[in-house]
């Protein structure tokens, strides 16, 4: 075939297409039904994948609505299940708006850190546009999370509860992106007219200002104190002293989320095993820990959660949530789309390669709450519990298929406790290698 399509080659796609009768039938299912209902492998819908020989309870199922919080929600899950164990109550559940506010201030005071850092490079630079594309949109990472945590603290969320706003945030992002893009330009003026560095932040000042505004009217104000009451399981009444978000947080949860360590099966052409890879363009908090993922064979993955999961501990992990899933069903299930047999096409490419060429990557953030353990201890499948409401998957929670983890789940965070001891001395010893902000790698889930 030439450089440009010609008549003959037009006339023999279509002979092609003519000869294949199982086209034709499959042209008739799709006319109807759509694609991906038509490339439906049954067979995965008759399985009762409802039971796990390891379930925990891990509270109510939350709904993040039309929000990109995903990795909010999926961290907070975390969290409340150890205070559920902790209080002995029977579900509990933090405020998402309440960390939402601090992430979207964060969110604009890095993005204009990042604007005067890059003031001399031309405006429409690959990292400015960066920048622009990605300043104030909902989506983050494990990290960005335990920032916002570990500098505001929590609340429960009778004390900041969803807004209309909160809940569907499209809104608040173009107004916050239309004013962040104006002050870009404002601070990148001010430099061609020889303002200095010390003017600009005070620029920076009053930027943040009007930011503060439109997100407290938007969300409104964050509690600073309160105090907390409730009854247990054995229906006694306990009242908790006030005090303030992160005071709240050191003793309801206690867990220090530095032993938290992310591990990943996300290798990039390059890449190596047993090495931590970053980019200071992905973050929230100026300041807080950076965004890394810390690559390690699968097996090693899967057995760190399996041990979590033992141990009665949920798992944030981030995955390709819309690959060979059923949302309606809560099926994530590889082989249950049969696009090869529908199409008679070899749609086949490794994990690797999906994500090197941006056909894969984590779009979503979920939390493992139970697995199921076969005679020789291995997984079968595991529980998710997922933040789109009960109407999706059973009662909200979606079932994993082994071999779905094995080529969707790129990164999980655990404590160090379940991760062995070489793989831990490797983290502890490898320096974060820069790599750039625009790999699949750092795409915000959401």
């Amino acid at each position: 075939m030439k450089e440009q399509l010609c008549k003959q080659d037009i006339t023999a796609l279509f002979e092609n297409y003519e000869k294949d009768s199982k086209l034709k039938n499959s042209q008739r299912t799709v006319s109807r039904n759509g694609i991906l209902e038509s490339a439906i492998d049954d067979v995965y819908l008759k399985n009762d994948y409802s039971s796990f020989s390891i379930d925990l309870d891990s509270g109510d199922i939350t709904n993040q609505k039309r929000s990109g919080r995903c990795w909010m929600f999926g961290g907070l899950n975390v969290l409340r299940a150890i205070a559920i164990r902790k209080l002995n109550v029977k579900n509990i559940e933090f405020s998402q708006a309440y960390l939402q506010f601090f992430d979207k201030l964060e969110k604009a005071n890095f993005f204009l850190e990042k604007v005067i850092e890059l003031i001399d490079e031309p405006y429409d630079s690959r990292l400015n546009v960066f920048a622009l594309d990605s300043m104030i949109q909902d989506g983050g990472h494990f990290v960005m999370f335990s920032n916002l945590v570990k500098k505001y603290g929590i609340v429960p969320i009778e004390f900041m509860g969803e807004t209309k706003v909160s809940s569907d945030t499209g809104e608040l992002n173009k107004i916050l992106s239309s004013l962040l893009a104006k002050d870009m330009m404002i601070l990148r003026n001010r430099k061609a007219e020889g303002v200095r560095l010390p003017s600009l932040r005070n620029l920076k000042e009053v930027m943040m200002k009007d930011i503060f505004k439109i997100i407290a009217v938007s969300l409104g104000l964050p509690v600073t104190e309160f105090t907390y009451q409730y009854k247990d399981k054995k229906d006694k009444f306990v009242r908790m002293e006030k005090m303030t978000p992160v005071e709240f947080f050191n003793k309801v949860i206690g867990t220090e989320l530095d032993d938290y360590i992310p591990l990943g099966d996300a290798k990039l052409p390059m890449m190596k095993d047993n090495t931590s890879y970053t980019s200071e363009y992905v973050n929230n908090v100026i300041g807080g820990k950076p965004v890394i993922f810390f690559n390690v064979p699968n097996s090693v993955v899967k057995n760190a959660v399996v041990e979590s999961l033992k141990a009665k501990e949920c798992v944030w992990f981030g995955s390709d949530v819309g690959a060979q899933s059923l949302r309606k069903e809560g099926k994530l299930i590889d082989g249950i789309y049969k696009l090869d047999d529908l199409f008679d096409v070899d749609f086949s490419m490794s994990k690797y390669d999906r994500l090197a060429y941006r056909a894969s990557f984590c779009t979503h953030a979920m939390t493992f709450t139970g697995v199921n353990l076969d005679e020789k201890g291995n997984p079968t499948r595991f529980k998710v519990e997922n933040s789109w409401g009960k109407e999706n998957g059973k009662d909200g929670y979606f079932v994993m298929s082994d071999k779905w983890f094995d080529e969707y789940v790129y990164q999980v965070f655990v404590n160090k406790k379940f991760v062995p001891e070489e793989y831990l001395k490797a983290f502890e010893a490898s320096k974060p290698v820069e790599i750039s902000p625009f790999d699949t790698l750092f795409m915000k889930m959401d």
